[in-house]
């Protein structure tokens, strides 16, 4: 099972001193993709020869906004299922506006054509959305879109005029919750099932904070994530990621906020700032935005829950759970096990975007989680809806100039600039 359709390892250099540590990952993922399937069986009362008869059929995936080797998450998601790591789901349809439309004669496109095109020759690709999943009689369609946000919305409309079954949508969805709300509806006017791509949601981290702050009443839960951009490629990143960071890196945090302690931005009772020193806001070029932040929101039950987003001190994302001066729970995405794993999968990609290995088995179960469902006309165990995307947004957008104007405040009295 460690070979793709071209017969070549995925793990590649193994021997005796690394073959237990990559077993203990290939084992993890594993457990990520055959959990689905026994919480299946155990609400639908399947017999386990029934189980397997599942198997045999596949949803169909069309990646919406591939993007280029090593670096589009549209990319990853489509070499993941390429390479039959999800097994209840198949590639069949690859959507590229970009490098197979307008910049097709570019060195960019004839780089895609190279190195995305050729490598995976049992694909359908195209320039726009129309005739998808021709070679696939399944029941279950489903568009994984991936796009820019700022296309997301009409990408999103034509996958359901093409025949999607299934929205897997990246985050935050769409540019405003205006947009992502009209999506929503139109979804559920067509009978679409929606999912979110917010990995976070079913990350062994999260799940196993949030049971220790359950068990422990009155601790506080704390959720950070670290991105690892330079100081000098700040103006790129805000450029980039027009949208802000709450509504791009930290908006999987505010959809943990959501979906777990009840946030809602009609229902904040206060956002405090745990560390001025650690929040920063900045005008790079023609964007302002921040680079880091730390705050704790607290609703109207008195619930609450920490954030800190940091993009530039190294890649990562962690919980940590506390009582007092006591801590509970600490625990990283990447732990000590899995990230020998990591860095050997790093140095044999050292081109790939870092987060694209270090969510690796996130990734995967995700999209298996969404196929193995669809094909039983059931919602998948955890994944975010596309209503707890558009709550999310909303914190977002009511969170953005909140904080802003918090920081600007603390400089003041500080006479310290708070936008260089």
């Amino acid at each position: 099972h460690c070979f793709n359709k071209s017969k070549k390892p995925l793990f590649k250099g193994l021997n005796r001193k690394h073959t237990m540590k990559t077993l203990f990952f290939v084992l993890g993922l594993a457990e990520a993709l055959i959990s689905p399937t026994i919480l299946s069986v155990k609400k639908s009362n399947m017999q386990p020869r029934q189980i397997f008869m599942h198997a045999e059929e596949k949803a169909a995936f069309a990646v919406v906004g591939c993007g280029m080797k090593g670096r589009g998450m549209g990319w990853f998601h489509a070499l993941q299922l390429y390479q039959g790591i999800c097994p209840s789901a198949e590639l069949t349809d690859i959507v590229e506006p970009w490098f197979l439309g307008g910049g097709k004669d570019s060195l960019a496109g004839q780089t895609f054509a190279e190195e995305v095109v050729a490598e995976m020759p049992q694909v359908e690709f195209h320039a726009s959305i129309e005739d998808l999943y021709k070679k696939s009689n399944s029941k279950a369609k489903i568009a994984l879109i991936a796009g820019r946000t700022v296309d997301n919305p009409t990408l999103f409309r034509q996958a359901i005029q093409a025949g999607a079954t299934h929205i897997l949508l990246e985050k935050p969805g769409a540019p405003s919750v205006d947009e992502l709300q009209a999506m929503a509806n139109e979804a559920k006017e067509q009978n679409v099932a929606v999912y979110m791509g917010f990995i976070k949601n079913i990350a062994s981290y999260v799940t196993d904070a949030l049971q220790v702050a359950q068990a422990n009443p009155g601790s506080k839960v704390q959720f950070i994530s670290r991105n690892d951009y330079k100081r000098e490629d700040l103006a790129e990143c805000f450029s980039r990621n027009s949208e802000g960071l709450l509504k791009n890196m930290a908006i999987h945090e505010l959809a943990l906020a959501v979906q777990f302690f009840g946030m809602r931005a009609d229902d904040i009772a206060s956002v405090e700032l745990e560390d001025p020193q650690g929040c920063e806001c900045l005008t790079l070029g023609d964007h302002t935005d921040f680079s880091r932040l730390d705050f704790t929101l607290k609703n109207s039950k008195g619930t609450s829950v920490r954030i800190t987003v940091d993009r530039c001190s190294g890649d990562g994302c962690a919980a940590v759970v506390s009582q007092g001066s006591s801590e509970l729970y600490s625990c990283e995405l990447v732990d000590e096990q899995k990230a020998k794993i990591v860095q050997r999968r790093m140095a044999e990609h050292p081109d790939w975007l870092s987060y694209l290995l270090t969510q690796e088995l996130e990734y995967a179960q995700l999209k298996e989680r969404c196929s193995h469902a669809a094909l039983l006309d059931e919602y998948p165990q955890a994944v975010a809806t596309i209503d707890i995307a558009i709550e999310a947004l909303k914190l977002a957008e009511y969170l953005t100039p909140l904080l802003q104007a918090k920081l600007l405040n603390n400089k003041s009295e500080e006479n310290i600039p708070a936008v260089v």
